[in-house]
């Protein structure tokens, strides 16, 4: 589960921002939170991020993507390669020269940070504590030009450390090592969370198909959501079928290229999906009648929105991971959009404590009846161009009012500024 999360100079998160999942004192919908085993501490469920459009709601979700990717991935790096960078395009020459992520979760039961701290070329400050029995303890400290702190080392990590490139995360490379003290936390990047930027791609339709294939039970529950959801679907089959040249020649050479890109130019491994829905509807004689279509071709994109969204949120609940998700709401409808957030708060359907982040512009859902105040945050872009990131938790709000219509005449920012005036002369 994940307590909290920082970055600074990240896009257009010039200065440290800080996104938290522990619940403030707020006293309202109790059941949305998570008892934390030897902690006052208690978890959000869920949480809503709400902004304009280019405020940088999407950045803050690919600065989650990242570190999880440079955790999973940084041990392959070659020597001199350059590690992904992207800070801040709008400061001043110098001003800001290495990007800083901190996040705290908890694995296996206890609480971890990890830290890290980099530029273009190589790591600056690399950092990984745990809490057993809530006391901050070092595992390691890293740091250019300076000597490997770690206090509990027999000597094996700080063997790893002499052996991993300066482009390269030591906890990627201790887990490569098999260094045990590493494992719970790069576990956590690789098996608790799920970062999601594009729900249409093929990726998580792939995955949700995978899943109906070797587990009934996900499969039952997937065609449950779809009928409460009410589009009419019974069932759904699928397969992934290798593309032939034939196929790979008929597409736009344009495509081709990006396709080569997506799956590093081995173009043997090209591949589509073929996905059928089974809708039952009843004909002129009042008789059920099951009736197949190709879910690309014949579904509408909002459905195709729904049975990603529906399966990732299950693969959430059954494993008690942490879904981040960009655009939750893009093509749904506002009531699914609201059931699947219901279905993430109550505790009774999330027994394994999944939690859920959405980036959204569904105004619908900004209610005190669906969530606490410190559920709801915001990314706002000042004049500089830099994001900021708050809560609604920081306004004092009275219990009777609008907060939605509050909201939409910017009570709380975060909204765009449209200016009037006629485009077409």
């Amino acid at each position: 589960m994940l307590l909290e999360f920082e970055v600074e100079n990240f896009r257009s998160f010039a200065d440290p921002v800080s996104f938290s999942m522990i619940a403030s004192s707020d006293r309202s919908h109790a059941d949305h939170l998570i008892a934390v085993e030897g902690s006052r501490d208690r978890l959000m469920r869920s949480a809503s991020i709400y902004g304009a459009n280019a405020s940088g709601k999407s950045n803050l979700v690919m600065a989650m993507g990242m570190l999880q990717t440079l955790v999973l991935r940084s041990h392959l790096a070659q020597f001199g390669e350059p590690m992904p960078f992207f800070p801040f395009k709008f400061g001043k020459p110098g001003e800001l020269i290495s990007t800083h992520y901190r996040a705290v979760f908890l694995a296996d039961g206890v609480e971890y940070e990890y830290s890290l701290r980099h530029d273009a070329a190589r790591v600056l400050e690399e950092s990984l504590y745990h809490f057993p029995k809530n006391r901050k303890a070092i595992i390691f400290e890293r740091a250019e030009g300076r000597e490997l702190r770690a206090p509990q080392d027999d000597g094996t990590l700080r063997a790893i450390a002499d052996k991993t490139l300066p482009n390269a995360l030591l906890l990627s490379k201790a887990v490569q090592d098999n260094h045990a003290s590493a494992i719970p936390a790069f576990k956590w990047f690789q098996e608790r969370l799920m970062v999601i930027l594009n729900i249409n791609s093929m990726v998580v339709e792939e995955r949700a198909l995978a899943r109906m294939q070797q587990d009934e039970r996900f499969r039952t529950q997937l065609l449950k959501a779809l009928q409460m959801a009410d589009l009419g679907i019974v069932d759904v089959r699928g397969k992934v079928v290798r593309m032939d040249q034939d196929e790979m020649d008929k597409i736009p050479p344009e495509i081709q290229e990006q396709m080569k890109g997506m799956v590093n130019g081995r173009i043997e491994q090209w591949r589509r999906l073929e996905i059928k829905t089974v809708h039952q509807v009843v004909d002129e004689d009042g008789t059920a009648v099951q009736s197949e279509m190709d879910f690309h071709a014949e579904e509408s994109l909002g459905t195709q929105k729904v049975l990603a969204v529906v399966a990732l949120i299950l693969e959430a609940v059954e494993a008690g991971k942490l879904l981040v998700l960009d655009e939750m709401d893009l093509r749904l409808h506002p009531l699914i959009a609201r059931f699947l957030v219901e279905v993430m708060n109550d505790p009774e359907q999330n027994r394994l404590n999944a939690q859920f982040v959405f980036t959204t512009h569904n105004t619908g859902l900004f209610d005190l009846d669906l969530f606490r105040r410190d559920q709801i945050w915001f990314v706002e872009k000042d004049a500089r161009g830099r994001s900021v990131l708050y809560s609604l938790s920081d306004f004092k709000v009275r219990k009777d009012l609008r907060v939605q219509k509050a909201y939409e005449v910017g009570r709380f920012g975060a909204i765009p500024f449209v200016r009037g005036g006629k485009v077409v002369e």
